[in-house]
């Protein structure tokens, strides 16, 4: 994920939602709270035979006093004017305000496009896909062999560093055992693995333990293990913030040489 800076309140990331086979739409309004009146929005549309398969409720940072609402609907055999009706009641009862539908030209497939821009921790935030990813990084070993090793790396752990600092000031986290159990929930929300455990041992020794690392994964059948050059260098780059020194890593373990996780051991720098 790239992030960059603007000067405009972003609601969240985009949804994105298949449903094969179904009718669905997707409503957009902003509600007051997330509890009464989210519920209340919930069992109008049960009522009319409408089914929300999906519902976010989001804080608007622009205004703490309100959430965008954010549901896909799967209108059955139900018209979609029930659904218009239904809306303008709840906005003449001010359970919501500025509702809006939006439906896709491919049955089944909808998107969030409620706001215009899509951010996180109100950064603008590009998401890379798996199909993007695999090209790009593929692509870079195969024009410029262990060079691409190299520029992953570096690229990772600037990032890694980046994203500490970034997140630790605005999340307000500064105690070192929060910040490493904040670290493994942000590797594992952004898709980079299914699960990351971070540990200090003998001092400032620190492991990082992979389940399902996404570049060994993209990389199984082009690279000889040990693989891990991206994902490492971000988990150096974020403990060189947390502990105040530089690192050094090592991937001991990987999914490519047999083991069940990948393990990455990091040790200060030798001055």
């Amino acid at each position: 994920m790239a992030m960059l800076n603007k000067d405009v309140v972003f609601r969240d990331l985009l949804l994105l939602g298949h449903f094969p086979g179904r009718r669905v739409v997707g409503l957009g309004a902003r509600i007051p709270d997330a509890g009464p009146s989210l519920q209340q929005v919930i069992q109008e549309l049960v009522k009319k035979g409408l089914n929300p398969i999906s519902v976010e409720a989001a804080p608007n940072a622009a205004n703490p006093s309100e959430y965008f609402l954010i549901t896909f609907i799967d209108l059955g055999s139900v018209e979609e004017n029930v659904l218009t009706g239904l809306i303008s009641d709840l906005e003449s009862s001010r359970i919501i305000s500025r509702a809006q539908i939006f439906s896709s030209p491919l049955p089944g497939i909808l998107g969030d496009t409620y706001s215009d821009y899509k951010g996180f921790l109100r950064f603008r935030a590009l998401v890379i896909g798996e199909p993007a990813m695999s090209g790009f990084i593929r692509g870079l070993y195969r024009t410029f062999g262990e060079a691409g090793a190299v520029f992953l790396y570096h690229v990772g752990k600037s990032i890694g560093s980046t994203a500490a600092r970034i997140y630790s000031d605005i999340l307000n986290v500064k105690d070192l055992e929060a910040q490493y159990r904040s670290a493994e929930l942000f590797f594992r929300a952004l898709g980079y693995v299914r699960f990351m455990s971070l540990n200090r041992w003998d001092g400032k020794t620190v492991t990082a333990v992979l389940t399902d690392n996404l570049e060994c994964q993209l990389l199984r059948d082009i690279r000889r293990p040990p693989i891990c050059q991206w994902v490492r260098g971000m988990i150096e780059g974020a403990v060189e913030v947390f502990e105040g020194e530089e690192y050094e890593s090592e991937e001991v373990a990987c999914i490519n040489m047999g083991d069940s996780s990948c393990k990455i051991v990091l040790r200060p720098v030798s001055r």
